[in-house]
């Protein structure tokens, strides 16, 4: 049986992203402050460190992993240089197919058009131990979420306001979560969550 995991970096106004975002400002305005902890107090945040860069395969959206959308620029390798931080098989979600992208360090990128549920069991069968991490962004762990098939999720909440930019939970009303340990410094505080019972319904991911 697998697992199905995703930690994603929140303002305390419910945005994993600022406004404005482009290929200069991925993140949109003031989004970087939401992964401070990651990069200033690493030593003090260990424990959701190894959370995030637990799962052994990812499936993530058309625009985490490029800006815009429509065919592709095969020029475009990704955000992340020619080592990606994932170091492992990665499932990108898209309406146009592109070959397979193998990058150092381990990353490979797969590019699949029939949806989140065949993204998801390639995953699974890709992984070392069945644990698969939804790398983002926001509508593709919502997308996750609302069919169900999301097991556990962190919350990192930093204490920051965007004012707007693009939010995680919308549309999710119906979820049921237990809530898990909490920890907290200064930068951020860990929340987690086990999902009880997913909403009834397919999300939908957009090109």
């Amino acid at each position: 049986m697998g697992r199905v995991t995703f930690d994603v970096g929140l303002s305390l106004d419910g945005f994993v992203a600022g406004p404005h975002q482009s290929l200069e400002n991925p993140l949109g305005e003031g989004g970087e402050q939401l992964h401070r902890w990651m990069f200033e107090e690493p030593e003090a945040n260990t424990a959701a460190l190894e959370s995030v860069a637990a799962p052994t395969a990812f499936v993530m959206g058309r625009n985490m992993f490029a800006p815009g959308r429509g065919p592709w620029d095969e020029d475009w390798r990704g955000w992340w240089g020619d080592e990606p931080p994932y170091h492992a098989p990665v499932f990108v979600l898209t309406h146009h197919p592109r070959e397979p992208l193998v990058m150092e360090g381990g990353t490979t990128f797969f590019f699949v058009t029939d949806g989140i549920e065949s993204a998801l069991s390639q995953a699974l069968a890709a992984s070392r131990d069945g644990h698969v991490g939804i790398a983002g962004g926001a509508s593709t762990m919502r997308a996750y979420l609302a069919a169900g098939l999301v097991d556990e999720f962190g919350l990192h909440v930093a204490p920051v306001l965007l004012g707007a930019g693009e939010r995680l939970l919308d549309g999710l009303g119906g979820l049921r979560v237990e809530a898990g340990p909490v920890s907290s410094n200064h930068l951020v505080t860990h929340l987690s969550y086990r999902v009880v019972r997913g909403l009834v319904g397919e999300g939908q991911v957009l090109d």
